[in-house]
């Protein structure tokens, strides 16, 4: 299923941020959790959902995400009625590329919506 992807959030995460002085020294690039955190956070607010209503099946770092490089997240279909989120890397002097891709399941028959 080749779904087209839906813009969802973008996130410019600052070299000024103090986690990246400890990760890593003169290589700096964005702790994974955190990645995945936002990822996931910013698709259940989009879908009125809460984080915990989220299943993660998979998650794939492909790339590390770097200081002040914006990062898009878009969303999609996948098969199972499961959602496909992938974290695009935006650099401005270079083609965009793909620093997380993550598999969720469907959300729990259980899982109550939650309002605005």
């Amino acid at each position: 299923m080749n779904a087209p992807s839906t813009f969802l959030a973008e996130w410019t995460p600052s070299a000024q941020t103090p986690l990246f002085a400890g990760h890593f020294p003169g290589n700096p690039l964005l702790p994974g959790s955190m990645l995945l955190d936002w990822a996931v956070s910013a698709y259940a607010h989009a879908n009125h959902r809460r984080v915990s209503d989220c299943s993660l099946r998979q998650a794939r770092f492909l790339a590390p995400a770097r200081p002040d490089v914006p990062l898009r997240l878009e969303h999609q279909p996948a098969r199972r009625d499961r959602t496909r989120l992938q974290v695009m890397a935006m650099p401005a002097n270079g083609e965009p590329y793909v620093v997380l891709d993550v598999l969720l399941d469907p959300p729990r028959r259980d899982a109550e919506e939650v309002g605005p």
